[in-house]
């Protein structure tokens, strides 16, 4: 629960000091995972949290990070049908030299997603299918192993 109001509490900073949020429909938008959507040309990653990965070219994905990927992606999609959306592009926590190009997120930009007002990050938290993930003003921490927070959250699909 701790985490979750610490989510809250720093999203709520971000959208502060960040563009104002502008209202955007459903149909506009293209999920590519719990954390990642198309609008129009423009790839964004939600920040503020992170979901597991469906696939990844940096690692070998488990089949259970892949399940809970899909689920955290399906919730994702239900949410943006459940209300009024607004998305505020925020500023990437990367070197200013890198920001736009693959060097900074990949080439994505940096977004928060409001529905309903509520930020869906802190709902994906809230339902265990995301944890917090804030980066720093120029980088970001190492990203989550997915692996270990999936043993440690389903403690009975552990090997015996």
């Amino acid at each position: 629960m701790r985490r979750v109001a610490l989510l809250a509490a720093t999203l709520s900073a971000m959208l502060l000091v960040s563009a104002h949020a502008a209202p955007i429909d459903a149909n506009a938008l293209s999920v590519i995972d719990g954390d990642t959507i198309d609008v129009g040309p423009h790839r964004y990653w939600m920040v503020g949290y992170d979901t597991p990965e469906i696939r990844t070219p940096r690692r070998k994905v488990s089949a259970d990070e892949r399940a809970l990927a899909t689920l955290a992606k399906g919730r994702f999609t239900e949410l943006l049908r459940s209300g009024a959306l607004d998305l505020t592009e925020v500023t990437c926590s990367c070197p200013v030299s890198t920001i736009g190009t693959r060097k900074c997120n990949g080439g994505r930009k940096c977004g928060v997603l409001l529905f309903n007002g509520r930020n869906i990050g802190e709902a994906l938290v809230a339902e265990e299918l995301a944890v917090p993930f804030v980066c720093g003003e120029t980088r970001c921490p190492r990203m989550p192993g997915w692996p270990k927070i999936i043993e440690l959250q389903f403690p009975s699909r552990r090997p015996q």
